[in-house]
């Protein structure tokens, strides 16, 4: 119509219709704080996916260099070792294996009456007729039942340490170890009767009191208990250790007590006669350190 403004419009801008038949556009509202910030923590998570997938890829593609790296250095390791033990008739040495069954197994068959076979502790292990020997006791350990699933290097590393055994006797029956030979057997039973011992009178601890006092006690604090004789009768000579606390050796004294109460306990344990002069062993260099406070002499 003449006179009358045409107005200019995109589809994206609304528009307004007045009553009185004049357009006009809409004004579109400002985002909000809050959408603003949505669409700010959107596109922060999106980032961080981003880096996680390309920090994904990476780790991958590391640890993928890391396994080649290690099957290849696995395989230097066995191309040495063959080359190392190539055109060596020993096999490598076997880890000893600490199974009674087996050791016991190897003692009676290699000390018994029909065995004429017998380790010669003057030869070393790889003299001709030691190695018969291990043969021989090899072939019949694998025969047996009860050993029929037992590798063979665990058989042959048993009968290696009962040769060793016979080597260590028949050293110490020699004139020039005599001595030392019996110290460690004296050092050996007097071990056993102190580990004894303690677990003994752990059994007659009564109260709290007792049981905080006890607690760290070692066998390194309890009593020697030597054979000897006193007023014509035979028993144990005691000699406690010169570095115990005398709160604990009081409460030795309790416990011990306890036990001599107990007529089974003293039918079967030899009758302490006396208290002899104090042990001459030095006090263990480990031990508790809140536990010495109680159990050792102050320096």
């Amino acid at each position: 119509m003449a006179g009358r403004r045409r107005l200019s419009f995109t589809p994206e801008t609304p528009l307004l219709v007045r009553t009185d038949g004049i357009k006009q556009e809409r004004q579109s509202p400002s985002p909000s704080p809050k959408v603003e910030f949505e669409k700010e923590v959107v596109s922060a998570l999106s980032g961080l996916a981003h880096l996680i997938q390309e920090q994904t890829a990476q780790f991958e593609q590391f640890s993928a260099e890391v396994r080649q790296q290690l099957t290849d250095l696995n395989s230097r390791i066995t191309s040495l070792h063959e080359r190392t033990h190539c055109g060596c008739a020993k096999e490598p040495k076997k880890r000893r294996v600490h199974n009674p069954k087996i050791a016991e197994a190897v003692r009676r068959l290699h000390n018994s009456e029909g065995n004429n076979r017998r380790y010669e502790p003057e030869e070393g292990l790889s003299s001709p007729h030691n190695e018969a020997v291990t043969s021989h006791l090899m072939a019949a350990l694998t025969a047996s039942p009860g050993l029929s699933g037992v590798e063979s290097g665990v058989l042959l590393a048993a009968c290696k340490t009962y040769y060793e055994t016979v080597r260590r006797n028949y050293r110490y029956s020699q004139p020039d170890l005599a001595g030392q030979a019996e110290a460690m057997k004296v050092s050996a039973r007097n071990r056993q009767r102190r580990k004894r011992l303690l677990e003994a009178r752990r059994g007659e601890l009564a109260n709290k009191e007792e049981m905080d006092m006890w607690k760290g006690v070692t066998i390194d604090l309890m009593s020697d208990e030597e054979d000897g004789t006193a007023d014509g009768m035979s028993g144990w000579i005691v000699r406690p250790p010169s570095f115990r606390s005398v709160e604990l050796s009081n409460l030795c004294e309790v416990l011990q007590q306890r036990l001599e109460e107990n007529p089974k306990y003293v039918a079967t344990h030899h009758k302490r006669l006396c208290t002899g002069p104090p042990s001459d062993r030095v006090a263990p260099s480990h031990y508790d350190p809140d536990a010495r406070k109680k159990h050792f002499l102050k320096p």
